[in-house]
Protein backbone atom coordinates (compact mmCIF):
# COMPACT_ATOMS: atom_id res chain seq x y z
CA UNK A 1 0.00 0.00 0.00
CA UNK A 2 1.23 3.32 -1.23
CA UNK A 3 1.70 5.27 2.35
CA UNK A 4 1.99 8.55 0.41
CA UNK A 5 -1.39 8.00 -1.47
CA UNK A 6 -3.43 7.08 1.24
CA UNK A 7 -2.16 10.39 3.50
CA UNK A 8 -3.40 12.17 0.31
CA UNK A 9 -6.67 10.39 0.25
CA UNK A 10 -7.15 11.67 4.19
CA UNK A 11 -6.24 14.81 3.59
CA UNK A 12 -8.63 15.54 0.64
CA UNK A 13 -11.35 13.35 2.31
CA UNK A 14 -11.35 16.01 5.50
CA UNK A 15 -10.97 18.95 3.33
CA UNK A 16 -13.95 17.77 1.72
CA UNK A 17 -15.75 17.34 5.29
CA UNK A 18 -14.53 20.41 6.29
CA UNK A 19 -15.85 22.62 2.99
CA UNK A 20 -18.91 20.82 3.31
CA UNK A 21 -19.62 22.06 6.51
CA UNK A 22 -18.61 25.57 5.74
CA UNK A 23 -20.94 25.43 2.95
CA UNK A 24 -24.09 24.21 4.94
CA UNK A 25 -23.34 27.36 7.08
CA UNK A 26 -22.96 29.74 4.70
CA UNK A 27 -25.66 28.00 3.26
CA UNK A 28 -27.84 28.87 6.15
CA UNK A 29 -26.51 32.20 6.82
CA UNK A 30 -27.57 33.45 3.24
CA UNK A 31 -31.05 32.70 3.84
CA UNK A 32 -31.93 35.96 6.49
CA UNK A 33 -29.99 37.91 4.25
CA UNK A 34 -31.60 37.64 1.00
CA UNK A 35 -35.07 37.90 2.94
CA UNK A 36 -33.73 41.43 4.21
CA UNK A 37 -32.80 42.48 0.64
CA UNK A 38 -36.10 40.84 -0.34
CA UNK A 39 -38.09 43.17 2.24
CA UNK A 40 -35.94 46.28 1.38
CA UNK A 41 -36.82 45.83 -2.24
CA UNK A 42 -39.65 43.80 -3.19
CA UNK A 43 -41.65 42.19 0.00
CA UNK A 44 -42.03 44.13 3.01
CA UNK A 45 -42.43 42.63 6.07
CA UNK A 46 -41.41 39.32 5.10
CA UNK A 47 -38.26 39.89 7.33
CA UNK A 48 -40.13 40.58 10.35
CA UNK A 49 -42.18 37.25 9.70
CA UNK A 50 -39.20 35.43 9.44
CA UNK A 51 -37.06 37.00 12.84
CA UNK A 52 -40.30 35.75 15.01
CA UNK A 53 -39.85 32.03 13.90
CA UNK A 54 -38.38 29.96 16.43
CA UNK A 55 -35.54 28.58 12.96
CA UNK A 56 -34.72 32.04 13.09
CA UNK A 57 -34.21 32.54 16.56
CA UNK A 58 -31.52 29.34 16.59
CA UNK A 59 -30.29 29.87 13.00
CA UNK A 60 -27.46 31.30 14.27
CA UNK A 61 -26.21 28.28 16.57
CA UNK A 62 -25.17 25.96 12.64
CA UNK A 63 -23.82 28.89 11.42
CA UNK A 64 -20.87 29.53 14.09
CA UNK A 65 -20.16 26.18 15.10
CA UNK A 66 -20.39 24.65 11.99
CA UNK A 67 -17.90 27.69 10.83
CA UNK A 68 -16.05 26.73 13.51
CA UNK A 69 -15.87 22.87 13.07
CA UNK A 70 -15.26 23.61 9.51
CA UNK A 71 -11.90 25.93 9.93
CA UNK A 72 -10.61 23.45 12.43
CA UNK A 73 -10.89 20.60 9.92
CA UNK A 74 -8.97 22.75 7.35
CA UNK A 75 -6.29 23.96 9.75
CA UNK A 76 -2.99 21.73 9.52
CA UNK A 77 -4.33 19.76 6.61
CA UNK A 78 -1.38 21.08 4.08
CA UNK A 79 2.06 21.63 5.04
CA UNK A 80 2.60 25.30 3.31
CA UNK A 81 3.33 27.83 5.68
CA UNK A 82 0.42 30.18 3.57
CA UNK A 83 -2.39 27.60 4.14
CA UNK A 84 -1.50 27.27 7.67
CA UNK A 85 -1.40 31.17 8.40
CA UNK A 86 -4.78 31.63 6.60
CA UNK A 87 -6.37 28.35 8.13
CA UNK A 88 -5.43 29.65 11.71
CA UNK A 89 -6.48 33.25 11.30
CA UNK A 90 -9.74 31.60 9.80
CA UNK A 91 -9.96 29.53 13.17
CA UNK A 92 -9.20 32.48 15.32
CA UNK A 93 -11.45 34.91 13.86
CA UNK A 94 -14.14 32.00 13.98
CA UNK A 95 -13.82 31.27 17.64
CA UNK A 96 -14.21 34.96 18.38
CA UNK A 97 -17.62 34.69 16.80
CA UNK A 98 -18.43 32.06 19.40
CA UNK A 99 -17.36 33.66 22.18
CA UNK A 100 -19.45 36.52 20.41
CA UNK A 101 -22.45 34.15 20.71
CA UNK A 102 -22.36 33.19 24.13
CA UNK A 103 -22.59 37.00 24.90
CA UNK A 104 -25.69 37.04 23.05
CA UNK A 105 -27.12 33.90 24.54
CA UNK A 106 -26.05 34.34 27.66
CA UNK A 107 -29.38 34.85 29.18
CA UNK A 108 -31.11 31.86 27.10
CA UNK A 109 -28.28 29.77 28.79
CA UNK A 110 -27.69 31.23 32.31
CA UNK A 111 -24.83 32.08 32.28
CA UNK A 112 -25.44 35.53 33.15
CA UNK A 113 -23.39 37.26 30.82
CA UNK A 114 -25.88 40.47 30.35
CA UNK A 115 -23.47 42.62 32.35
CA UNK A 116 -20.81 42.75 29.44
CA UNK A 117 -22.91 45.25 27.63
CA UNK A 118 -21.53 46.99 23.95
CA UNK A 119 -23.80 45.17 22.04
CA UNK A 120 -23.33 47.95 19.42
CA UNK A 121 -19.83 47.53 18.88
CA UNK A 122 -19.89 43.48 19.22
CA UNK A 123 -21.92 43.36 15.90
CA UNK A 124 -19.63 45.70 14.44
CA UNK A 125 -16.78 43.79 15.63
CA UNK A 126 -18.80 40.41 14.39
CA UNK A 127 -19.26 42.49 10.75
CA UNK A 128 -15.71 43.09 10.66
CA UNK A 129 -14.81 39.73 10.77
CA UNK A 130 -16.81 38.55 8.49
CA UNK A 131 -15.58 40.59 5.86
CA UNK A 132 -11.91 39.11 6.68
CA UNK A 133 -13.57 35.05 6.95
CA UNK A 134 -15.07 35.89 2.80
CA UNK A 135 -11.86 36.57 2.14
CA UNK A 136 -9.69 33.80 4.16
CA UNK A 137 -12.45 31.26 3.51
CA UNK A 138 -12.29 31.94 -0.77
CA UNK A 139 -8.44 31.97 -0.83
CA UNK A 140 -8.10 28.51 1.15
CA UNK A 141 -10.89 27.49 -1.59
CA UNK A 142 -9.47 28.52 -5.06
CA UNK A 143 -6.03 27.48 -3.74
CA UNK A 144 -7.26 23.91 -3.05
CA UNK A 145 -9.43 23.95 -6.10
CA UNK A 146 -5.91 25.17 -8.84
CA UNK A 147 -4.42 22.74 -6.69
CA UNK A 148 -7.20 20.28 -8.03
CA UNK A 149 -6.95 21.20 -11.83
CA UNK A 150 -9.53 24.20 -11.78
CA UNK A 151 -7.97 26.60 -13.87
CA UNK A 152 -10.39 28.90 -13.45
CA UNK A 153 -10.27 29.00 -9.25
CA UNK A 154 -7.59 32.36 -9.76
CA UNK A 155 -9.29 34.44 -11.15
CA UNK A 156 -12.72 33.43 -9.11
CA UNK A 157 -10.55 33.76 -6.35
CA UNK A 158 -9.20 37.07 -7.00
CA UNK A 159 -12.73 38.66 -7.80
CA UNK A 160 -13.95 37.16 -4.69
CA UNK A 161 -11.62 38.90 -2.23
CA UNK A 162 -11.70 42.24 -4.13
CA UNK A 163 -15.45 42.26 -3.38
CA UNK A 164 -14.73 41.40 0.10
CA UNK A 165 -12.18 44.48 0.04
CA UNK A 166 -14.99 46.40 -1.14
CA UNK A 167 -17.30 45.75 0.93
CA UNK A 168 -15.16 46.10 3.87
CA UNK A 169 -14.32 49.51 2.79
CA UNK A 170 -18.07 50.12 2.69
CA UNK A 171 -18.62 48.89 6.04
CA UNK A 172 -16.07 51.13 7.76
CA UNK A 173 -17.76 54.30 5.91
CA UNK A 174 -20.88 53.07 7.02
CA UNK A 175 -19.71 52.59 10.90
CA UNK A 176 -17.83 55.70 11.03
CA UNK A 177 -21.32 57.60 10.22
CA UNK A 178 -23.85 55.22 12.21
CA UNK A 179 -21.56 55.71 15.26
CA UNK A 180 -22.67 58.37 18.02
CA UNK A 181 -19.50 59.24 18.23
CA UNK A 182 -20.31 62.34 21.10
CA UNK A 183 -21.52 59.86 23.41
CA UNK A 184 -18.39 58.68 24.39
CA UNK A 185 -18.33 55.02 25.63
CA UNK A 186 -19.87 52.20 25.15
CA UNK A 187 -19.84 53.19 21.45
CA UNK A 188 -23.69 53.19 20.58
CA UNK A 189 -25.64 53.64 17.03
CA UNK A 190 -27.22 56.78 16.10
CA UNK A 191 -30.73 56.62 16.64
CA UNK A 192 -31.90 58.42 13.29
CA UNK A 193 -30.55 57.29 10.17
CA UNK A 194 -30.42 60.19 7.05
CA UNK A 195 -30.62 59.40 3.34
CA UNK A 196 -26.47 58.96 3.38
CA UNK A 197 -26.77 56.52 6.30
CA UNK A 198 -29.65 54.24 4.53
CA UNK A 199 -27.71 54.40 1.38
CA UNK A 200 -24.49 53.01 3.14
CA UNK A 201 -26.43 50.49 4.87
CA UNK A 202 -28.19 49.59 1.58
CA UNK A 203 -24.63 49.28 -0.18
CA UNK A 204 -23.18 47.89 2.83
CA UNK A 205 -26.22 44.65 2.91
CA UNK A 206 -25.74 44.29 -0.79
CA UNK A 207 -22.27 43.75 -1.45
CA UNK A 208 -22.07 41.40 1.81
CA UNK A 209 -25.32 39.06 0.14
CA UNK A 210 -23.82 38.67 -2.73
CA UNK A 211 -20.23 37.80 -1.19
CA UNK A 212 -21.61 35.25 0.86
CA UNK A 213 -23.21 33.95 -2.52
CA UNK A 214 -19.96 33.87 -4.16
CA UNK A 215 -18.07 32.56 -1.40
CA UNK A 216 -20.76 29.95 -0.77
CA UNK A 217 -20.51 28.71 -4.77
CA UNK A 218 -16.67 28.60 -3.96
CA UNK A 219 -17.20 26.20 -1.01
CA UNK A 220 -19.52 24.05 -2.49
CA UNK A 221 -17.51 23.70 -5.73
CA UNK A 222 -14.45 22.88 -3.41
CA UNK A 223 -16.25 20.08 -1.64
CA UNK A 224 -17.75 18.61 -5.11
CA UNK A 225 -14.11 18.69 -6.84
CA UNK A 226 -12.75 16.75 -3.89
CA UNK A 227 -15.78 14.20 -3.81
CA UNK A 228 -14.85 13.64 -8.00
CA UNK A 229 -11.02 13.95 -7.25
CA UNK A 230 -11.61 11.14 -4.28
CA UNK A 231 -13.71 9.39 -6.02
CA UNK A 232 -11.42 9.22 -9.31
CA UNK A 233 -8.72 7.46 -6.70
CA UNK A 234 -11.16 4.43 -5.53
CA UNK A 235 -11.42 3.98 -9.59
CA UNK A 236 -8.02 4.02 -10.01
CA UNK A 237 -7.12 1.72 -7.05
CA UNK A 238 -10.11 -0.99 -8.59
CA UNK A 239 -8.46 -0.97 -11.68
CA UNK A 240 -4.70 -1.89 -10.00
CA UNK A 241 -6.22 -3.92 -7.23
CA UNK A 242 -4.01 -7.09 -7.53
CA UNK A 243 -6.15 -8.99 -4.95
CA UNK A 244 -9.22 -8.77 -7.18
CA UNK A 245 -11.42 -11.78 -7.32
CA UNK A 246 -11.19 -13.19 -10.98
CA UNK A 247 -14.60 -12.89 -11.06
CA UNK A 248 -14.54 -9.08 -11.33
CA UNK A 249 -11.79 -9.12 -13.81
CA UNK A 250 -13.77 -11.13 -16.28
CA UNK A 251 -17.05 -9.63 -15.80
CA UNK A 252 -17.16 -7.32 -18.85
CA UNK A 253 -15.38 -10.08 -21.10
CA UNK A 254 -18.59 -12.02 -19.93
CA UNK A 255 -20.80 -9.34 -20.63
CA UNK A 256 -19.44 -8.82 -24.10
CA UNK A 257 -19.08 -12.68 -25.44
CA UNK A 258 -22.96 -13.15 -24.32
CA UNK A 259 -23.80 -10.20 -26.39
CA UNK A 260 -21.96 -11.29 -28.81
CA UNK A 261 -23.40 -15.25 -28.73
CA UNK A 262 -27.03 -13.10 -28.26
CA UNK A 263 -25.89 -11.46 -31.67
CA UNK A 264 -25.23 -14.60 -33.62
CA UNK A 265 -28.43 -16.37 -32.36
CA UNK A 266 -30.57 -13.51 -33.63
CA UNK A 267 -28.54 -14.18 -37.06
CA UNK A 268 -29.25 -17.61 -37.17
CA UNK A 269 -32.87 -17.23 -36.96
CA UNK A 270 -33.38 -14.41 -39.22
CA UNK A 271 -31.15 -16.68 -41.87
CA UNK A 272 -33.85 -19.46 -41.04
Amino acid sequence: MDMEREKQRQTYQICRLGFGILSLALILATIPEVLLLLQLFFWPGVMGWFAQTSFYRWLDVPIIWGSLVGAYLLWGRWAESGWQKRAGLLLLMCSIDVLNWFLDHGEQLNLRLHEVGHEWLRTEIGGALGWAEFALIASLACDLLAHLGVTQATDAGKATRSLAATGAVVWLISFIDQTAWAQGWPLQRRGIMNLQSYMLFLGTRMIWTITLIQVTALTVATARQLSRVLSEMDQEDQDHDLFKSPSDQDYGLLVSSREDGSRDNESTAYSW
